[in-house]
């Protein structure tokens, strides 16, 4: 498996330059900074890992931050007829961090993110030392698929025939990010500047093999998942609080924290709130819990 590129000094600053790990189908786009425990953040769709900047930078020093566009996704390229599913991604961090020498991190993924988080911890827990989703759940119910991977594959048709542009207007007004509204103009003109950086075809494709009516339902493995875990959801995205807890019931060291005033983007909606609770769930991922839950006015 090639490689190409090699750290750049930068990246143990604020302002890390990305770089490229290359595979078999995949040049695979991320970046690093800080120095210390190593914790891979995860995008959601239509994002790419400039998404966690405000977060990295509300965080405590003595961490190594892991962040790399998943396939379909910022400046992340795939192969022709390559694969854009949750294997191919979990193939893609192995990679990741075994160029960078990684043999453990913490995991923290946001809605799609979140998912492909959940595949992995259930794939490869060897490989995490805590988890951390925000707005996930582990897979739809049998009935509940075919309805949602035909939906996707509308979704995917319409990027396809409408354009990037089209598509981003329908995403960003959809009520599910209309938390992002309150952080203001400048703030949403960022998020939709991001959003427009990926690629008709890396959406669909991302649509078609990641979404939620093709994942693998993951509910009845989750038991095997024996590292910390925390499941984060706003309070205003109420079918992700239901997700939330019962992931947190669904794995043998869970927790779920309700962050009050958030819709479904929490870390970006409250980032200062979510980099309490990041730091709070890393600092006590060696600790033996019991599963609990809890509201935070953070």
């Amino acid at each position: 498996m090639g490689r190409m590129g090699a750290e750049d000094p930068a990246m143990t600053s604020s302002t890390a330059s990305p770089v490229i790990v290359e595979g078999a189908d995949v040049r695979l786009n991320y970046f690093v900074t800080g120095e210390g425990t190593p914790v891979t953040l995860l995008h959601g769709f239509t994002q790419s890992g400039r998404s966690w900047r405000e977060v990295i930078a509300a965080m405590p020093a003595g961490y190594q931050w892991v962040v790399p566009d998943l396939r379909g996704h910022g400046q992340t390229k795939i192969a022709p007829g390559a694969p854009c599913s949750m294997d191919a991604c979990l193939l893609d961090l192995m990679m990741l961090w075994d160029h960078l020498g990684i043999e453990r991190t913490h995991l923290v993924g946001y809605s799609m993110g979140g998912r492909l988080a959940l595949h992995v911890a259930v794939h490869r827990p060897d490989r995490i030392v805590s988890l951390m989703t925000i707005g996930a759940h582990a897979g739809l119910e049998d009935d509940a698929r075919e309805g949602r991977r035909l939906g996707d594959e509308a979704l995917a048709k319409r990027i396809e025939q409408d354009g990037l542009e089209a598509f981003v207007n329908y995403w960003s007004s959809l009520p599910l990010f209309a938390g992002l509204e309150r952080r203001g103009p400048s703030f949403t003109a960022q998020i939709r500047a991001e959003r427009m950086g990926n690629t008709v075809a890396g959406l669909a494709a991302s649509l078609r093999g990641m979404g939620a009516g093709v994942m693998e339902p993951l509910w009845s493995n989750l038991v095997r998942v024996e590292v910390p875990c925390t499941f984060v959801a706003g309070q205003l995205d109420h079918g992700y609080v239901a997700s939330a807890r019962r992931l947190a019931a669904s794995v043998p060291n869970g927790r779920v924290e309700v962050v009050l005033r958030a819709g479904h983007t929490v870390h970006q909606e409250r980032p200062d709130a979510f980099a309490r609770l990041l730091a709070g769930h890393m600092a006590a991922a060696t600790e033996t819990s019991s599963g609990a839950s809890n509201i935070t006015s953070a």
